[in-house]
């Protein structure tokens, strides 16, 4: 009797614990579950930016105040906190490959810039056979489908249509950035 509930307690423990490993293995690593072939969601530039510029003064704060408190305790508590906002700085300086960055939101920013020509092509043929410019996604998405399609990575944020012209906005998934489509700037086939 002892042994069995001893044994239950243990396979209790262990079932505890590998529950625990997964969450932590899937809070770490989202991508396991979620995983896409849009690749990685890039944040803007400015926020890498803010974090190392708010990190710097963070860090320098702490250590002015560690060098000017004349108390022990708080002066080793500030000086000692004033390392982690620096290694936040280095990791921006440092680690962050920002040209590799711009050259990912500039391929993001192509697809986008290709599924809004492809809107743009189903826009001009529709017109040419209704008069008018189609209004409706779902619409949109049947006319779309005789080019080359719309990228699943690429989501329409906004269209409006009125009798002569149309305006479009889409913005890939990983990108930071919303590319807009004006037909009213020359051809619908240019990009406003």
């Amino acid at each position: 009797m002892i042994i069995k509930l001893y044994n239950t307690q243990m396979t209790y423990k262990a079932l505890c614990h590998i529950v625990l490993i997964c969450f932590i293995a899937i809070f770490t690593f989202p991508d396991l579950i979620n995983a896409s072939d849009c690749g990685d969601v890039i944040k803007p530039i400015s926020y890498f930016e803010n974090v190392s510029k708010y990190s710097l003064y963070i860090s320098l704060g702490l250590f002015l105040t560690g060098i000017l408190v004349d108390r022990k305790p708080v002066k080793n508590i500030a000086l000692s906190l004033s390392i982690l906002p620096l290694a936040f700085w280095g990791y921006v300086q440092f680690m962050v490959d920002f040209a590799d960055l711009k050259k990912n939101v500039y391929t993001y920013n192509a697809l986008a810039e290709g599924t809004l020509a492809n809107i743009a092509e189903a826009q001009d043929r529709y017109k040419s056979e209704q008069g008018v410019f189609i209004k409706d996604l779902q619409e949109l998405y049947s006319h779309v489908a005789g080019s080359q399609g719309v990228n699943p990575c690429v989501k329409i944020l906004k269209i409006n249509a009125g009798f002569s012209q149309w305006i479009a906005e889409a913005k890939h998934v990983s990108s930071p950035d919303t590319i807009r489509w004006d037909s009213s700037s020359g051809s619908s086939l240019k990009k406003g």
